[in-house]
């Protein structure tokens, strides 16, 4: 009888909460098929499956306790049958005893001492890490002697003692002689790590032996814990601790026995010596976050406001103590929408005043400050002041310019940090932590570094990577009429930009630095550095404007424009307002581009900078020509050759042919074209000019197809391509692609043509740009809409 009712309230809850059976065996741990034969009755179930399938189900104490009566009452001999339904894969863990309610009377438990804390009702998630945990238990060498030790280590707030707990409650049973656990303090403001020695005293009167008995000397009071530890079956989990030292002492000697350790640092030398296995835990998952809030303030809740609830979970960084007290706040108050929680916490001024329940242990604030007190004095400094990086990462030699230290220095701190866990390595050289633990940095930053000292450090930053940025930009792009060489003044002492020495390693410079150039434009600006602001749009504009990063683009040019604009400078405007006109030019918002050219035209004539007036005519050309007006493309284009040849300026001249040559092209004119076209690749070869020479061997190959000539197009194109890729253009690329395809197409080699109109539309997916659907529209015409799904 007692199979059918426990499969009656097994099936009953899994159906309310609206989850299939692999949904439950995915969050549960146990099979699928475990569970389908759980349901129909059919199999007697586990005590450790019933636990897991109610932690699951996030079933009340008295909804727990009516399971596993039932489940118990179907199997009261609780003998290992074989019709017993069988664990999930990576389980095997029976319940704990301290886990089961007092339900029949039965076998005696375990005699020995049971210390293990309450475990957490709200457990959520960390099934990957009970994984490796459960995997501990079957990594014995018969014989060998050595004690199984997991080290989990992690940032404050992050779970560790949770987890270990949880863990230990789970495989306790497996323990019969007892289950000790010892707080280590290795990290509490108000008094100093506990000594192993102490932590010996506690467990010896725990195991029963006579005060007389224990030794006064601490040698000897270890001695005789491994003496009394030895063949047992004791579980051992020893939190909090500060170093390997506070931890080595108390190991047994026996594989009997099981380790498990917690710290805020990575213990590297108990898993290098002492054979431990580390476990890194890292926040919670956007999943996990989201059961854990639909755990605390009901699934209904969470699900009707699932966006609220994310956006909560990430206000916290999914940092589970700063979820629990979000958590428990927005439960306190059931009538209140998680929106409103979680608009408090969008202000990171008071994030942190927020995130506390009126508890030292239950205060975000004051539970990382115990990491960070634990600091060395240059180890704290360097972590305040990356505080003040915008982020998302800093690389190494960013660190060092911010702090103006030395390399080697800055490698060793930073070591030190990560360590700690108060940041993170997520790939080499590169470093970051979560939002709340920069709030807390920046906090520290405002409340202990001098203004001065602030003010010099934000000026070494800036200038790190100003300068590092032009160099970039002058490896990359010297032989570009797009680059504008800045002139920059002496960075601040202290700031060593990157060593780029070769193109390739100043495009990578540029991709990977990308989204932390984003924030140190807008934090320059949003501080006043106006000038830095400019300076650094400038010197990564022609980065972003040949790799279509057309946002990006946007973004930056109207901070540029913002920037100069306060500071009163005529001639960052009109680049400003030239940078505007070209993005908008390249999104096909032509009448904005225009408009801008013209302010940026009218500025650089105003200041007699001939130059870029000539290449704003060319902009201009181009933006006609977006408009199928090439009349006045060409016209511009002969307006911009005549100011290149009054300033003997051999480049300019190139690009003003070419762009004459090309609006021919487009008007018919192709017989009068070509010659404008090999006229400007013999000057742009002379200046090596080689995006100029892509540009060029371009218009003459899409000269020579519609000529009909399409044997001499190809190898035009091809050239351009090859170019092209050398100086990493990569959206223009996208469009010689695209013309390559179309002569296969006329000389009847359709597959070469579809590889060719691929590659080109791979580019323009990848920028979100609006040309992608006239290559598809060809892709279409040639090989038919099925051959594109």
């Amino acid at each position: 009888m007692g199979a059918a009712v426990f499969a009656a309230l097994l099936r009953e809850r899994r159906l309310a909460a609206g989850w299939s059976q692999d949904e439950l065996a995915e969050r549960s741990g146990v099979s699928a098929r475990s569970i389908s034969a759980l349901e129909a009755g059919g199999r007697r179930p586990r005590m450790s499956s019933v636990v897991r399938l109610a932690e699951a189900l996030g079933v009340d104490p008295d909804t727990r306790t009516r399971w596993l009566t039932a489940a118990r009452d179907t199997d009261p001999q609780r003998s290992a049958d074989a019709s017993e339904e069988a664990p999930a894969p990576g389980g095997g863990a029976v319940v704990s005893p301290a886990l089961l309610p007092a339900v029949s009377s039965g076998p005696a438990g375990p005699t020995g001492p049971q210390q293990l804390p309450t475990a957490v009702r709200h457990f959520t998630g960390r099934a990957r890490e009970l994984k490796v945990l459960d995997e501990l238990l079957d990594d014995v060498t018969p014989g060998c002697g050595a004690v199984v030790i997991s080290a989990i280590a992690g940032t404050a707030g992050v779970g560790k003692t949770t987890l270990a707990v949880h863990f230990a409650h789970r495989v306790a049973d497996r323990y019969p002689d007892g289950q000790l656990f010892a707080n280590l303090r290795g990290f509490d403001p108000a008094r100093d790590p506990v000594d192993a020695a102490e932590v010996a005293r506690g467990f010896l009167d725990a195991l029963g032996v006579p005060a007389l008995r224990v030794p006064a000397d601490p040698d000897g009071r270890l001695a005789l814990l491994r003496s009394r530890l030895a063949g047992t079956r004791t579980l051992i989990v020893l939190d909090n601790a500060r170093e390997a030292e506070q931890v080595r002492p108390l190991l047994p000697g026996s594989n009997t026995c099981l380790v498990v350790v917690t710290s805020r640092n990575r213990l590297p030398g108990l898993v290098a010596l002492d054979g431990a296995v580390p476990l890194t835990l890292d926040v919670l998952s956007r999943a996990e976050a989201r059961e854990l809030l639909a755990r605390r303030v009901g699934r209904g809740l969470v699900e009707e406001q699932q966006d609220a609830a994310d956006e909560l979970a990430e206000l916290c960084a999914r940092l589970p103590l700063a979820l629990n007290i979000a958590a428990a706040r927005a439960a306190d108050h059931p009538g209140t929408p998680l929106d409103v929680w979680a608009r408090e916490l969008r202000d990171s001024r008071v994030r942190l005043d927020l995130l506390s329940a009126g508890d030292s242990h239950a205060d975000v604030r004051v539970v990382l400050s115990w990491s960070y007190r634990a600091l060395a004095p240059q180890a704290a400094r360097l972590f305040r002041l990356l505080g003040l990086h915008p982020g998302p990462f800093v690389s190494a030699a960013a660190a060092a310019s911010l702090a103006g230290l030395s390399s080697s220095e800055t490698h060793a701190l930073l070591e030190d940090l990560h360590r700690a866990h108060l940041i993170t390595a997520p790939e080499r050289g590169r470093y970051t932590f979560h939002d709340l633990l920069r709030a807390y940095a920046a906090e520290q930053a405002e409340a202990l570094e001098p203004p001065q000292g602030q003010a010099e450090a934000m000026v070494r930053l800036f200038d790190h990577y100003l300068h590092t940025a032009h160099r970039a930009g002058c490896l990359a792009y010297a032989d570009d009429a797009s680059w504008q060489s800045l002139d920059l003044a002496e960075p601040a002492a202290g700031v060593a930009p990157e060593d780029l020495t070769d193109r390739r390693q100043a495009l990578d410079w540029y991709r990977e630095e990308q989204p932390v150039l984003e924030r140190i434009v807008d934090l320059a600006h949003r501080t006043g550095a106006d000038v830095h602001a400019w300076q650094l749009v400038g010197a990564q504009v022609a980065y972003l404007l040949k790799s279509g990063l057309w946002q990006q683009w946007q973004r930056a040019s109207e901070t540029a424009l913002a920037a100069a604009e306060r500071t009163g400078d005529l001639g960052r405007q009109a680049h400003a307002h030239r940078w505007l006109g070209q993005v908008h030019r390249s999104q096909g918002r032509q009448p904005q581009a225009q408009r801008e050219l013209r302010l940026a035209l009218d500025l650089f004539d105003a200041l007699g900078d001939r130059p870029r007036q000539g290449r704003t005519q060319l902009d201009l050309a181009i933006a006609h020509g977006e408009e199928h007006a090439n009349v006045e493309a060409v016209a511009e284009s002969h307006r911009a050759l005549e100011l290149f040849r009054a300033m003997g300026d051999p480049s300019g001249q190139a690009l003003a042919l070419n762009s004459i040559g090309w609006y021919l092209a487009q008007q018919g004119e192709l017989r009068e074209a070509l010659p404008y076209c090999r006229r400007a690749l013999a000057l742009a070869q002379d200046a090596g000019n080689l995006p100029g020479q892509s540009s060029i061997w371009d218009s003459i190959g899409f000269i020579h197809h519609h000529l009909g000539e399409y044997h001499e197009a190809l190898p035009a194109y091809h050239e351009s391509l090859r170019l092209r890729q050398a100086v990493g253009d990569y959206f223009l690329q996208a469009d010689i692609h695209t013309h390559i395809g179309d002569t296969h197409v006329a000389l009847g080699d359709v597959a070469a043509a579809r590889a060719s109109w691929l590659q080109g539309l791979a580019i323009l997916e990848d920028l979100q740009h609006r040309d992608a659907d006239a290559v598809r529209a060809r892709l279409n015409a040639h090989t038919g809409p099925e051959r594109l799904r």
